[in-house]
C-alpha cells in the first residue's frame, strides 16, 4: 500500500479514470448533517484564511488504466461529487456568477463526467446500483430525479444552501480545492476484501476526549503544545479522574445549554470552537477550572462542611445529569454571587427534587433537559434580592409533566406503598442513609456499612412467613404479611447475622446485636414494641413519612418573577397538548419559534427527515397522513411540503399532530421527553397573541413575525447579552427578512423618533407603519449599533410594535 496527503481533486483527476464504487458497499447514506458539516468547513477554509482542510482517508485499488475502485471513501467522494455538481448547476443557471466563465463547464469535464455526449454520458464517479441510478439521473432534468434517495436530496441541499453561504462561488470553488485525504493506493500483493474488512472493524478506535485532545493541540507549535498538555490537558485528566469525554459533554451542556450525544463529543465540541473562536490555552482555561469543580463536587471536598454533607448524599445517587447546574453554581460561588449556605440550600433542594421524582416514579429521561437550562433560567429571573436556593425551588416546582416537582401529598402517598426492597440499590442505601440521620450532625455511616457489607437492609417481617410470624400478625397475617412486606414500615437496616432473617420477632428483638440493642433511630419503633402487627407497621411508616417530609423538602416561597415565564412541556407519551398554544421548541441542537402546531409539526417532520431519511421516509409510506413520492402532489389540499418526495396532511387536530410525532418518535427509538415544547402563557394571551385554535390560519400576512410576539414579551427586563435574547433577536432579524421594507423614513413620512413621540399615530399605526418601525431597528442593527434590535426587544419597544402588526391584521 502507497500513500500520501493530497488534494482531494487529484484523486478524481486522472482524465480518463472512472472511480468504482464496489457492490460490496453499502449504500451512500450521509445525510444532510454531513453535508451541512462540509459546508460549514469549506466556509472556515476561506473566512480564517486556512491554506488546507484535511478530509479524512480514501482507499483504493487501481484496476487497469482507467478504473480505480473505492475501497474506503465512497461516502466522501460522493458528497463532494454532488457538491461539484450543484456548484456547476448554479453557475449555468446563472444563480451564482465566476470571474471564470468556463468553471462550471471545467468542473464538469474534469470531474464529473468522461465524456461531453449528452445521450449517454460516462460519469467519473460510479455509485453502487441504486445510488447510481440517482447519482445519473442528477445530470437530467429535475423532473426525472428520484426524489426519495440520499443521493438527490443531497444534491438538492447543496443546491438551495450554497447561494446563502457568505462566501460566493469563486471562494467556495477555491475551499474545495484546498480539501485534502490521505490518499492510499493498493498494490498488487494487496487482499482488497481483507483491507476493507480492517478499515470497518470494530477495532480500538479514538475516543472522543483523545479527537478532542488532538484537535486542541494539533494546530499549535511544540512548545506550546508541551505546555498546553502539561498545565491543561493533564491537569484536567487527573481532576476528572481520567473520565475525560464524560466531563467534557457535561461542561459542554453548561456552555450550550445542549446535549450532546456521547458519541458526538468531538463533534460539539468542534462546534463549540468555531462558535467561540477560542484557541489552545485561553480555550481550556474555562475547561480547567471547571474541572477542579467537577473533582469538588465528586469528592466532596469544598472547604465547607456543610455543602460537602450535602454533596456525599447526592454522590450517593450516582447522578451526573446535576452537573450542568452544580459546576456553574461552584463559579458564582468562586465569584462571591452566591453563599456557601445558598449553595448547600440549592443542593438540598436539587436533592429533594430527584428523590421526591424517583418515589414518585417520575420518568428521569426529562431531567436532561431540565438541568441542562435550569442554571440560566434561575440566573435570568432572579433579583439581588433572593437566594438562588429560593429562585430554583421556584423554577423546579413551577414545572410540570415530565418536569414535575412531586408535592408532599403526591410523595407521601408513594413512600407509603411503594416496593422499596426492590428498589435500585444506590437509592436504597440513600435512602436509609438520610432516614437514619436526617440533618442531624451525629450521623451514622449507613450507605458504606450496606456497601462493605456489615450492614444489612433487612425486613422486619420476614419473607417467608413461618407459623411463629403467622401467630405473631394473627388471622390476616397472609394480607398484612402481602400487603407490607417490602413497604417502607417493615423495612429497616440491622448489624445481626442475616441468617437469623426468619426468625420470630420476639427472636429478632432480644438476639445480639438484635433490635433491642440497635443503635439506630430507624429501629426505634422495635425497640420499644414488644408485638409486631399492622398497627406497628403502620405507625412507624406515619413517623418515617414525617421525617421525610422534614428531610426532602417541597420548596414554599412567596417569589413571584417580575416578568411572565412561558411554560415548557415535553413532547412526552400522555400530555394533552388540546387547546394550548405552541410558541417554540427545542431538541438537541435545534431551536425554533412557530406559528403554530402545524409549524411545529412540519419543522420536527424536516428534521427527522433530514437525520433519519430512510427510516422516516420507510415509516411514512405506512401512514395516511403522509404522502411519499409519486403519491406527494404539492397542490392538493392541506398538504405541506417536507421536502420534494414528501409531504403531510396537516387538516387535523393539535391531539392528531402531537400523536403523529410521537409515533414517528417510537418507530425512530427516539426519546420524546428530549423534544421540549413552550408553550403561551395567559400572560402572553393578554398582549394580543392568536388563541391556540385560530393560528392555523393560512390568510395571516404577518405570521411569520407575529409567532414571536410570546417570546419576545418574555424578553422584556432581560439583559442584552443574555444568550436567548441574542438567540430570539437573531432567529427574529431571519424571519423579518422577507417583509423588511428598505425605505422606511419615506413610508413613516418622517424620522422614527417623531413618528414615536406622536401618541395617536403610534396607536393608530398601520401594519406598513408597523413594517417600517422595525425595519427602522433593523438598519441601524445592522449599520449603527449591533445591540439596537435587542434593546428593542429587552425594552419592550418590539413587542409592542409585533403586538400592534397583530391588531392591524385581517382575522383568520
Amino acid at each position: 500500500m502507497r500513500g500520501q496527503v493530497t488534494e482531494v481533486l487529484k484523486v478524481y483527476g486522472m482524465q480518463e479514470r472512472q472511480l468504482v464504487i464496489p457492490v460490496y458497499q453499502r449504500n451512500y447514506d450521509w445525510g444532510l448533517k454531513q453535508c451541512q458539516q462540509l459546508l460549514e468547513d469549506l466556509v472556515n477554509v476561506i473566512q480564517q484564511g486556512r491554506p488546507k482542510h484535511f478530509f479524512g482517508a480514501v482507499v483504493g485499488q487501481p484496476e487497469g488504466s482507467w478504473r480505480w475502485v473505492v475501497i474506503d471513501g465512497q461516502q466522501r467522494l460522493t458528497t463532494v461529487s454532488l457538491l461539484m455538481l450543484a456548484l456547476a448547476d448554479l453557475l449555468d443557471e446563472g444563480t451564482l456568477e465566476s470571474r471564470d466563465p468556463g468553471l462550471a463547464h471545467r468542473i464538469r469535464t474534469s470531474f464529473l463526467l468522461l465524456n461531453e455526449q449528452q445521450d449517454t454520458p460516462r460519469f467519473k464517479l460510479k455509485p453502487v446500483k441504486h445510488d447510481a441510478d440517482a447519482y445519473a439521473l442528477l445530470f437530467r432534468s429535475d423532473s426525472d430525479h428520484i426524489d426519495t434517495s440520499s443521493v438527490t436530496a443531497n444534491y438538492r441541499f447543496f443546491k438551495d444552501q450554497i447561494p446563502r453561504l457568505p462566501i460566493d462561488g469563486d471562494d467556495l470553488w477555491a475551499a474545495v480545492e484546498r480539501l485534502e485525504v490521505m490518499h492510499l493506493d493498493l498494490e498488487q500483493h494487496d487482499d482488497a476484501q481483507r483491507i476493507f474488512e480492517s478499515l470497518n472493524s470494530t477495532g480500538l478506535a479514538l475516543s472522543e476526549a483523545d479527537k478532542v485532545r488532538n484537535l486542541v493541540l494539533m494546530g499549535l507549535d511544540v512548545h506550546e503544545q508541551e505546555r498546553v498538555y502539561t498545565d491543561y490537558w493533564n491537569r484536567i485528566e487527573v481532576n476528572v479522574g481520567y473520565d475525560t469525554g464524560a466531563f467534557l459533554r457535561w461542561y459542554l451542556v453548561t456552555r450550550t445549554s445542549r446535549i450532546p450525544r456521547q458519541d458526538q463529543v468531538y463533534e460539539s465540541f468542534k462546534k463549540y470552537i468555531t462558535e467561540t473562536g477560542l484557541r489552545g490555552a485561553e480555550l481550556l482555561d474555562g475547561v480547567r477550572k471547571y474541572s477542579t469543580y467537577y473533582r469538588q463536587i465528586r469528592t466532596a471536598t469544598t472547604g465547607s462542611s456543610k455543602i460537602d454533607l450535602r454533596l456525599r448524599r447526592l454522590n450517593l445517587l450516582k447522578t451526573d445529569v446535576v452537573l450542568p447546574l452544580l459546576m456553574p453554581l461552584f463559579e458564582s460561588r468562586e465569584t462571591g454571587e452566591i453563599t456557601d449556605l445558598d449553595l448547600a440550600e440549592c443542593i438540598r433542594t436539587v436533592e429533594s427534587y430527584i428523590f421526591r421524582r424517583y418515589i414518585a416514579e417520575v420518568p428521569t429521561n426529562a431531567l436532561n433537559k431540565v438541568f441542562a437550562t435550569v442554571y440560566r433560567d434561575v440566573k435570568r429571573i432572579r433579583p439581588e434580592n433572593r437566594s438562588f436556593a429560593e429562585v430554583l425551588g421556584y423554577s423546579l416546582r413551577k414545572r410540570s409533566g415530565s418536569g414535575a416537582f412531586p408535592d408532599d401529598a403526591e410523595f407521601i402517598s408513594s413512600l407509603e406503598v411503594k416496593n422499596l426492597y426492590n428498589f435500585k440499590g444506590e437509592r436504597r442505601k440513600y435512602l436509609f442513609e438520610c432516614l437514619e440521620n436526617l440533618d442531624s450532625n451525629d450521623t451514622r455511616d449507613i450507605a458504606n456499612g450496606i456497601e462493605d457489607g456489615s450492614l444489612t437492609i433487612e425486613h422486619v417481617m420476614p419473607q417467608t412467613l413461618t407459623q411463629a410470624w403467622h401467630d405473631e400478625l394473627g388471622d390476616e397475617a397472609q394480607r398484612i404479611h402481602e400487603q407490607w412486606l417490602n413497604r417502607l414500615g417493615n423495612l429497616t437496616v440491622t448489624g445481626y447475622n442475616s441468617s437469623y432473617s426468619n426468625s420470630s420477632y420476639s427472636t429478632k428483638r432480644t438476639m445480639k446485636h438484635g433490635f433491642m440493642e440497635s443503635p439506630f433511630r430507624l429501629n426505634l419503633e422495635m425497640r420499644s414494641a414488644e408485638h409486631w402487627g399492622e398497627d406497628q407497621l403502620a405507625a412507624r411508616t406515619r413517623r418515617l413519612c414525617a421525617d421525610a417530609l422534614t428531610y426532602w423538602i417541597y420548596p414554599e416561597s412567596d417569589f413571584e418573577p417580575a416578568r411572565p415565564q412561558l411554560p415548557t412541556e415535553a413532547l412526552g407519551t400522555d400530555t394533552n397538548f388540546t387547546g394550548r398554544a405552541a410558541v417554540s421548541f427545542t431538541w438537541n441542537e435545534h431551536h425554533a419559534t412557530v406559528a403554530n402546531w402545524r409549524d411545529l409539526t412540519t419543522r420536527v417532520f424536516t428534521i427527522l427527515l433530514v437525520e433519519h431519511r430512510d427510516e422516516f421516509l420507510q415509516w411514512a409510506r405506512t401512514s395516511d397522513w403522509f404522502r411519499v413520492g409519486a403519491a406527494y402532489d404539492p397542490d392538493e389540499n392541506g398538504v405541506y411540503r417536507l421536502d420534494d418526495s414528501i409531504g403531510w396532511n396537516a387538516s387535523s387536530s393539535t391531539w392528531t399532530k402531537v400523536s403523529l410525532m410521537r409515533r414517528v418518535f417510537s418507530h425512530l427509538e427516539l426519546d420524546p421527553e428530549e423534544l421540549i415544547i413552550t408553550l403561551r402563557s395567559d400572560e402572553t394571551a393578554e398582549r394580543g397573541q392568536e388563541t391556540a385554535e385560530t393560528a392555523e390560519g393560512e390568510n395571516f400576512p404577518y405570521l411569520e413575525i407575529v409567532k414571536f410576539l410570546p417570546r419576545l414579551v418574555e424578553l422584556e427586563g432581560m439583559a442584552t447579552d443574555d444568550p436567548l435574547v441574542q438567540e430570539t433577536v437573531e432567529e427574529f432579524m431571519q424571519s423579518f427578512h422577507p417583509f423588511r421594507d428598505e425605505q422606511p423614513l419615506k413610508t413613516l413620512g418622517t424620522s422614527v423618533r417623531k413618528f414615536c413621540a406622536d401618541p395617536e399615530r403610534r396607536a393608530a399605526a398601520t401594519a406598513e407603519e408597523t413594517i417600517a418601525l422595525i425595519s427602522s431597528k433593523v438598519d441601524e442593527t445592522e449599520h449603527v449599533d449591533p445591540d439596537a434590535l435587542a434593546e428593542a426587544a429587552v425594552g419592550g419597544t418590539l413587542s409592542l410594535w409585533v403586538g400592534r402588526l397583530r391588531e392591524t391584521s385581517p382575522s383568520t
